[in-house]
C-alpha cells in the first residue's frame, strides 16, 4: 500500500473495527515507494494484494499480468485541483508546471482534462513528477508548482492555507481498487474472499450515518491529521462525492471514463483492447457466500 491517506481508509477502518480478524484473516503493511512499484509487487506475488491506482493495474492486466481487481475501494475520484498562490482560475494553469503525481497516466489525464474543461489549455501544462500529496501541498506553497491534484485531507490542509480548489471530477471513475495477484487467490480463495469482503463491509460501515464520528476519528489516527480537518474530508468523500465503491462493486463506467479521459487529452489510452469489464473486474470474490 500508499502512504497513509484517505486512500486508505477502508482498511484503517477495516482494522480498527475487527472486520479482518473476524474474518481470520491478518492484514501486514508494506508501505510502497509509488504505485508503480506497489503494482509490481502484486504482480510478482511478493505480495499478496495492493490498493492500487486503476489505469496502471488496467495496462498491467492488457499487457498479460496475473492480477485482478476484486473490488472498488474508490469509484469516484476523490482528487481535487487546487491551484498555488494567487491563482484563481484554471486558465491561468495553461503553460505553468503542475503536479498530479505521475508525468503521464490517469492522474496526469485527469488533470489535463480539468484544466482542458475549465477552458485552459491542458497540453500545454508541465507536468513534475511529485508522488505524494503531502509534498505537493509544500510544492503548492513555496511556489514550485501552480497546481496539483490533492487528496484528502491534503486539499483541506491546502484551502486553510489560503489556496482555492478549482475543480474535480464528479462522474464515475475508478480511482483505486483492490487488486490480488492471481495465482494466490487462486491457490488461497478463503483468504481472497475474506480480505475482499472485510473491506466491502467497511465501505458499508462509513456509509452508515450513525459511524461517522467514528469514522472521523479513524482517519484523524491514521494519518496523524487534526480531526476538524479529517471531517471536511468526509464531508466531500462521503457525503458530497460518495466517493467509496457502494457495496465495493466495480461499474463498467468507472473504467471506461480512465479511456475517455486519456483520448479527450490526447494521451496515450490505459487500454486499446475492446473493453470487457470481465478482463480487469472478478466479482465473485464479492459474491463468495
Amino acid at each position: 500500500m500508499l502512504a497513509p491517506s484517505s486512500l486508505l481508509w477502508l482498511h484503517a477502518i477495516a482494522k480498527d473495527q475487527g472486520f479482518y480478524k473476524e474474518r481470520g484473516i491478518e492484514v501486514k503493511e508494506l508501505v510502497a515507494a509509488a504505485s508503480p512499484s506497489l503494482l509490481q509487487s502484486v504482480s510478482s506475488g511478493s505480495v499478496e494484494a495492493g490498493v492500487a491506482v486503476a489505469d496502471l493495474a488496467i495496462r498491467a492486466i492488457d499487457q498479460g499480468a496475473p492480477i485482478v481487481i476484486s473490488g472498488a475501494v474508490l469509484g469516484k475520484s476523490i482528487l481535487r485541483l487546487v491551484g498555488g498562490k494567487e491563482i484563481t482560475s484554471v486558465k491561468q494553469l495553461s503553460g505553468k508546471p503542475v503536479t498530479a503525481g505521475g508525468v503521464k497516466g490517469g492522474t496526469a489525464n485527469l488533470l489535463r482534462y480539468l484544466v482542458q474543461r475549465g477552458g485552459g489549455d491542458g497540453q500545454s501544462v508541465q507536468m513534475v513528477s511529485m508522488a505524494n500529496s503531502k509534498d505537493r501541498v509544500i510544492a503548492l506553497d513555496n511556489g514550485q508548482v501552480f497546481g496539483a491534484l490533492l487528496v484528502a485531507p491534503f486539499d483541506t490542509l491546502a484551502q486553510r492555507d489560503g489556496l482555492k480548489v478549482l475543480g474535480d471530477y464528479t462522474e464515475p471513475y475508478l480511482q483505486t481498487p483492490l487488486i490480488l495477484n492471481k495465482p494466490w487467490a487462486e491457490k488461497n480463495p478463503k483468504a481472497a474472499i475474506a480480505l475482499t469482503q472485510a473491506t466491502r463491509k467497511a465501505a458499508d460501515w462509513i456509509y452508515d450515518p450513525a459511524n461517522k464520528d467514528k469514522a472521523i476519528d479513524i482517519l484523524a489516527a491514521y494519518t496523524k491529521t487534526d480531526r476538524s480537518i479529517c471531517a471536511d474530508s468526509y464531508a466531500f468523500i462521503v457525503e458530497q462525492q460518495k466517493a467509496i465503491g457502494v457495496g465495493l462493486e466495480v461499474s463498467a463506467d468507472s473504467l471506461k471514463n480512465l479511456i475517455v479521459i486519456a483520448k479527450a487529452v490526447g494521451a496515450e489510452p490505459d487500454s486499446t483492447a475492446e473493453f470487457d469489464l470481465a478482463r480487469y473486474y472478478d466479482g465473485s470474490f464479492l459474491a463468495a457466500k
